[in-house]
């Protein structure tokens, strides 16, 4: 929808602000009371031991396989990308980007043989080998048939228990990890493919081996290597080949600030655990389903809010290393309680695989004019983001109501520019009646979009619960749950004002 930049008064903001907020907590506090209440019969608070911290007493939430074990790594990754980056500074400050290049290769590589041994490396570099030999054919059609086979392979894979998972001799919590790096193994080698046959269709293949390097070293980044997010290759090229810039008090200061904030999340989000069990309550739909509206949508929120923390720690550790080497200036991605939008949530959240997408299957697609085109380019999106995830029903009706909210804003984004109808707008309603009645009628889709995420954290039978819910609750609650999330759209919309208002202050001056 049309975004123009209108105040409102500090008097309306502050009502919306307290709105957000308040309801926020409110309806926190009774997804608490209700777990709590739930504690004596429910079968998981029943087993002897989930541990807590000490201080705090009580039970932890531990019901989340990627919370338990990802962040554990992350922790044993720590010394490995310490000598990362100190050897790739010494190594950029004497040598070349090539020199640079193959140390990367060298410390991941290393990582992994000690760590899951040497079938594991040659599983994933399978995939850049093959697309480094068909990409030297210059034919885009049969790279595309390689990558959509490795997409295939990557959800017949996905069981634990598949052949892949014995050849490689590793348990299942390995295993999980190895698969999350095949795909964003995959992701970058349609990445760096695409790039290069349109070079290679001009010149020769002379500066291959060079070329060979870098796309291994690409591949094989070690910060972003097992968790993303995502950089597009000519950034990766770019950032190798930036001067070396020495390291001063301040410098050392910020990667540390930052490291700490992301520390910061990490204990908070454990801290949480304690008292709001959010992923346990992914196992009981029953017990989900007797929840009281409040209760409902708060757990709804905190889904979001959860998710959300998770990969501000993965991909802000990720982003803090890429942009102290320089290499490429990753953004973590921004609270769900502040974006309404659906192109905002795709845009800022995954901000590496929102340019992948658009970069590699949307605008090739899309062209300059066709409306059509452009709704066809969105389809192959979300039906190539629903291949990569995994090809499950709650996934697909994640993916399919995106795409249905997405085309929804798009369309609705047409006909608010149409000169026609902007005249008739401003006539009938002025300024700031035009903001808050965009707010009003982006409210009902901004509960369609936390829906459609709803499927994605917390599977079909949750996702079916909210969607029941939103069609069979009382008016009284609905208008309360509109009315807050109008809150919420106003609070997104100054937001997003004022950071456009300081992006043309910056460019002015």
């Amino acid at each position: 929808m049309k975004q123009s930049i209108i105040t409102l008064s500090r008097v309306e903001l502050s009502i919306y602000f307290v709105g957000w907020v308040s309801g926020i907590f409110y309806a926190i506090y009774h997804v608490h009371l209700q777990t709590s209440a739930s504690k004596d019969w429910y079968p998981v608070f029943q087993q002897p031991k989930i541990p807590g911290w000490s201080w705090i007493g009580g039970k932890r939430d531990v019901s989340d396989p990627e919370w338990k074990v990802w962040i554990p790594f992350l922790y044993r990754l720590f010394p490995w990308v310490s000598v990362h980056i100190v050897g790739g500074q010494i190594i950029r400050s004497f040598f070349n980007s090539s020199i640079l290049c193959c140390w990367y290769i060298i410390i991941t590589l290393a990582l992994i043989l000690s760590s899951v041994g040497f079938p594991t490396v040659i599983f994933l570099l399978m995939q850049p080998l093959l697309s480094c030999l068909f990409m030297l054919t210059k034919g885009k059609t049969l790279l595309w048939t390689t990558h959509l086979l490795f997409v295939g392979i990557l959800n017949v894979i996905k069981n634990p228990d598949c052949i892949v998972s014995r050849w490689l001799g590793v348990n299942e919590d390995e295993y999980n990890l190895i698969i999350i790096v095949f795909a964003w193994i995959q992701l970058k080698s349609i990445a760096f493919s695409l790039d290069c046959v349109a070079k290679y269709e001009q010149k020769s293949f002379k500066g291959f081996p060079t070329e060979f390097v870098q796309i291994l070293a690409y591949c094989l980044y070690l910060p972003t290597f097992f968790f993303g997010q995502l950089i597009l290759y000519q950034e990766f090229v770019n950032g190798i080949n930036t001067p070396f810039e020495k390291w001063t008090s301040k410098r050392v200061g910020t990667v540390f600030l930052y490291l700490s904030r992301y520390l910061f999340w990490v204990f908070f989000t454990e801290f949480a655990m304690h008292f709001v069990y959010i992923n346990v309550l992914h196992f009981h739909p029953k017990m989900v389903s007797n929840f009281s509206s409040w209760a409902l949508y708060g757990f709804g929120y905190c889904m979001g809010q959860y998710f959300s923390n998770k990969y501000v720690v993965l991909y802000g550790f990720s982003s803090a290393i890429a942009r102290a080497e320089n290499i490429a200036d990753l953004k973590t991605p921004k609270c769900i309680g502040r974006i309404h939008l659906y192109s905002d949530m795709w845009k800022y959240f995954d901000r590496g695989l929102h340019k992948f997408l658009v970069r590699y299957i949307y605008l090739p697609i899309a062209g300059p004019t066709s409306v059509l085109r452009k709704i066809f380019a969105s389809f192959t999106c979300f039906a190539f983001v629903y291949v990569w995830h995994g090809t499950r029903m709650y996934i697909f009706i994640w993916s399919a109501l995106n795409f249905v909210g997405v085309t929804i804003e798009s369309l609705a984004r047409i006909i608010a520019n149409s000169k026609i109808y902007v005249e008739a707008e401003s006539k009938l309603l002025g300024p700031r009646n035009v903001r808050r009645f965009h707010c009003m009628i982006a409210s009902p889709l901004l509960a369609m979009s936390a829906i459609s995420n709803f499927y994605f954290f917390g599977g079909r039978a949750i996702g079916n619960i909210f969607m029941q819910r939103i069609f069979s609750d009382s008016w009284t609650s609905l208008i309360t749950l509109f009315s807050i999330l109008y809150c919420c759209c106003q609070i997104s919309t100054e937001l997003k004002n004022r950071e456009i208002k300081k992006c043309l202050t910056s460019k002015s001056d």
